[in-house]
């Protein structure tokens, strides 16, 4: 069995969190919604998910907002889709 070093699990987890905030996005996109979540249930859900706690996932959600895939509003609670 290989022994994943924590930068390696850490890059994965991201990349999980991101790929759900994207198939979030598009979903709403589907239903001719605004693309914007709500940062509570979308953070409920991946504790749900992934088991990992709100301060983990808030903690992952900064270097994918820094990349340009979404952008976190704290003072409203949403996480909305950046505009292209």
């Amino acid at each position: 069995m290989v022994k994943r070093d924590g930068a390696e699990t850490r890059r994965e987890r991201i990349s999980q969190i991101a790929r759900d905030l994207q198939a979030a996005f598009f979903e709403k996109k589907g239903k001719g919604e605004p693309e914007e979540l709500e940062l509570r249930k979308f953070i409920g859900l991946e504790e749900y998910k992934t088991g990992l706690t709100k301060l983990k996932i808030m903690e992952y959600l900064e270097p994918i907002e820094f990349r340009g895939l979404c952008e976190l509003d704290l003072e409203n609670g949403k996480i909305k889709k950046p505009k292209s």
